[in-house]
């Protein structure tokens, strides 16, 4: 105690503390560490925050696809235009026509495309906006999913509030991404954030007085609760003859150099048996490519030019987007001018 005393004493002046001196910063309160209260101003304020963020991630387009310029099956059609007439009915049907009174949920139609990719989901959910006269919000899952454990419920939480604010048509594209079977198994956080945005999704659907529309490759992994709230399951096939022949018109502008007869434009039809619209887009474009390469802009771009990038779309999809068990093949390099 004496020797503390001591050299408290021997202590000068100049190396006392200096309260003028910066202080270093120290670590905050656990009462400034906590999140804001639920109900705070602070707490209402940041909400109101993250939900304009998020709804600033949908945007409502002007729809450019109309339904007259849609190529598939006659009774493919006959569906949209039934589904389109309860749409454009429903005070006939719900009021007038006494629906209402069986139907409480009625009011909503949600439609579901499905087929394979390229068979012109995304346009005819375009064509039916249009044909409604509604703006268009695509919600893409890779847009809405989030790595966050209950952010991707509250994106689709918004996603229909900005539909519902803005009277637009909202198009889910990748559908089974967002319509999947829920888990039953469940065996960290991860699964039951999923199962919970499932949840979301069916009581957004159940509420949603407009129109939904989802588009998918695989319907067969839809949750069974999600099918019996859909309206109209409409399928888009792959085109038949008269479907591929319109397509290849549709797709080959007046200005494009094309020198083929009447029997040549009749070879392309057969040759893109089991192919989609998208994948005739793709072929036109690589075919006039090539043309372009070969001749420059005085090009004329023939049969053999349309044949050689037939051949390259059928082999991309044997080789690369099939599956390695898949029995289904695609015939490619049959009958090919100058082989």
């Amino acid at each position: 105690m004496e020797n503390d005393r001591r050299l408290s004493a021997n202590v000068s002046r100049d190396e006392a503390p200096r309260f003028d001196e910066p202080v270093q910063a120290v670590a905050p309160t656990v009462e400034e560490r906590v999140e804001p209260v639920i109900g705070s101003p602070r707490y209402k304020e940041a909400d109101a925050e993250s939900m304009a963020k998020r709804l600033g991630m949908f945007v409502v387009e002007a729809p450019r696809g109309r339904l007259k310029d849609l190529v598939v099956p006659e009774s493919t059609l006959r569906q949209l235009k039934s589904l389109l007439t309860k749409i454009k009915y429903q005070h006939v049907l719900y009021e007038d026509f006494g629906l209402g009174e069986i139907d409480p949920y009625g009011r909503r139609t949600a439609i579901n495309l499905y087929g394979p990719p390229g068979t012109g989901k995304s346009f005819a959910g375009d064509a039916i906006a249009n044909e409604l006269g509604m703006g268009m919000i695509r919600a893409n899952y890779a847009e809405i999913e989030s790595k966050y454990v209950g952010e991707t419920a509250k994106n689709i939480k918004a996603a229909f509030q900005k539909a519902r604010a803005t009277n637009a048509l909202l198009f889910f594209d990748e559908a089974d991404s967002i319509l999947g079977r829920r888990l039953s198994n469940i065996t960290q956080s991860s699964d039951h954030a999923v199962n919970v945005s499932r949840s979301v999704m069916l009581l957004e659907l159940d509420h949603f007085p407009g129109v939904t529309v989802f588009a998918t490759n695989l319907a067969s992994n839809y949750d069974t609760a999600f099918i019996r709230r859909i309206l109209g399951h409409i399928e888009m096939p792959l085109p038949d003859a008269d479907c591929r022949s319109r397509l290849w018109r549709r797709h080959i502008p007046g200005r494009l150099p094309v020198q083929l007869n009447d029997g040549e434009w009749g070879r392309l039809v057969s040759e893109t048996e089991g192919l989609a619209g998208g994948d005739i887009l793709n072929i036109v474009v690589y075919a006039t490519a090539i043309a372009l390469e070969r001749e420059g802009v005085a090009c004329r771009i023939t049969l053999n030019d349309f044949l050689l990038a037939i051949d390259a779309s059928k082999r991309a999809k044997q080789e690369v987007g099939a599956p390695k068990n898949s029995n289904a093949r695609i015939t490619a390099g049959v009958g090919r001018t100058g082989e």
